[in-house]
């Protein structure tokens, strides 16, 4: 009984990594629009929320800017961006300005590798004023009240602040 349940949760699995992939040009904004609104974000550092994100279609289908700021007890944060489809790359892409109590002045890009209904998954570089800072990769799974994040590191420095999740604001 156990290996009959261990091969149906294999190929569960498995089925699920085979049908992830990236957005086209056709849904990008369906996957998108699961960022829309304003949310509450939560650092592992804290009991409370630590950031406020909002994020809303500039032009529907083709363009949002999201911008965030810190609040209670966080240190000092706010940040712009904006996502769109890149026609050229083939994929949903985004970049933003961040300047922070802990790292200064930070520009960011990144780009999403794939996506199911319940998953995306980022690529994020980030640059300081000195230069290179990390690559990681970023996984949000959405929720019922919001998305929950993991991040792994692939290339530079930590990340200073550990968002784990996001929480959704009625």
């Amino acid at each position: 009984m156990i290996r009959f349940f261990s091969l149906i949760t294999l190929a569960a699995l498995i089925c699920g990594i085979a049908s992830a992939a990236p957005p086209t040009q056709q849904n990008w904004w369906e996957a998108m629009d699961r960022y829309t609104g304003e949310f509450q974000m939560f650092d592992t550092a804290y009991r409370e929320p630590t950031i406020s994100f909002q994020n809303n279609w500039v032009e529907p289908r083709k363009l949002q800017h999201y911008s965030s700021r810190s609040m209670g007890n966080a240190p000092f944060q706010h940040m712009t961006g904006f996502v769109s489809w890149n026609e050229e790359r083939d994929r949903i892409e985004w970049s933003e300005i961040m300047y922070s109590e802990d790292e200064g002045r930070v520009a960011s890009s990144g780009y999403c590798i794939n996506a199911t209904p319940n998953t995306m998954t980022w690529i994020v570089t980030s640059f300081g004023e000195d230069g290179f800072i990390r690559k990681f990769s970023m996984v949000d799974t959405f929720t019922e009240k919001g998305l929950e994040r993991s991040v792994s590191l692939l290339q530079g420095k930590e990340l200073e602040r550990k968002i784990y999740k996001w929480v959704r604001v009625e």
